[in-house]
């Protein structure tokens, strides 16, 4: 299912909406505007036998965790 996060840019909102190419513009839970940006999802992925957590390139941590560096994630 295509759950993508969401940041309002009025009233500064961030929330989770299943999208589908067809539909209209996202609109904020919070002030029912549509002023909204895509964020970049973190997500885990397998590599070998470890699992490592990325971020979407947004900031210095992942967006899951408290950690400083992706590279500490396991």
């Amino acid at each position: 299912m295509p759950i993508f996060e969401f940041h309002c840019n009025d009233c500064g909102t961030d929330f989770e909406k299943l999208v589908f190419g067809s539909d209209p513009a996202v609109e904020c839970p919070e002030c029912h505007k549509t002023n909204c940006a895509r964020l970049m999802s973190a997500c885990n992925a397998k590599v070998g036998t470890k699992l490592t957590a990325t971020s979407g390139g947004g900031g210095a941590s992942c967006t899951g965790c408290a950690a400083t560096s992706c590279s500490t994630c396991h």
